[in-house]
């Protein structure tokens, strides 16, 4: 079993090690322009960002957010909590795909926000990724709904962390 670990994202060091990941078409496919995630994420607020590092390698990216109540609206998705905590995941290495890194690196968060007060966490994916919908499936997350957004279905999942057996919301 691979040693894995949550470590903080510094966005000056990392972001090469970013942009190598969105080269890669498997990622930009799902997490959109280079340049327009390299902009989002040099304004995302680095203690809301992690790498997720196996054996002591950086092999993905977690980021982590409340949205606002505007972005929930436009996704159709504004009867959430308001203190619902999204977030996004991405294994960047080719190599490390596929291997249950994605569900592992969810777990650590999870446990990091449920020590941190949060009681609902929440993933968009798209219904054409199905391998991010297995994975969120291993972790317990369930669907909330589907929705359109910028030409492409997707569905939001979200899990209870206080009471992960509790139905999700909605």
């Amino acid at each position: 079993m691979p040693s894995i670990e949550l470590q903080p994202f510094r966005p000056t060091h990392d972001m090469p090690l970013i942009e190598r990941w969105l080269r890669d078409p498997e990622v930009s496919r799902w997490w959109g322009e280079s340049a327009q995630v390299q902009a989002a994420l040099a304004g995302h607020p680095a203690d809301h960002a992690a790498l997720i590092h196996v054996d002591g390698v950086a092999v993905g990216l977690l980021c982590w957010q409340i949205p606002t109540r505007r972005e929930l609206a436009d996704a159709g998705l504004d009867d959430l909590p308001a203190d619902l905590v999204d977030i996004d995941i991405v294994i960047g290495e080719a190599g490390m795909r596929g291997q249950g890194l994605g569900p592992l690196a969810l777990e650590l968060l999870f446990e990091r926000l449920r020590r941190e007060g949060v009681k609902l966490v929440g993933v968009a994916t798209a219904l054409g990724n199905s391998h991010a919908l297995a994975a969120y499936a291993r972790v317990g997350l369930q669907p909330y709904r589907d929705f359109f957004e910028l030409g492409e279905d997707y569905r939001y999942l979200t899990r209870h962390l206080d009471n992960p057996g509790q139905p999700s919301a909605g």
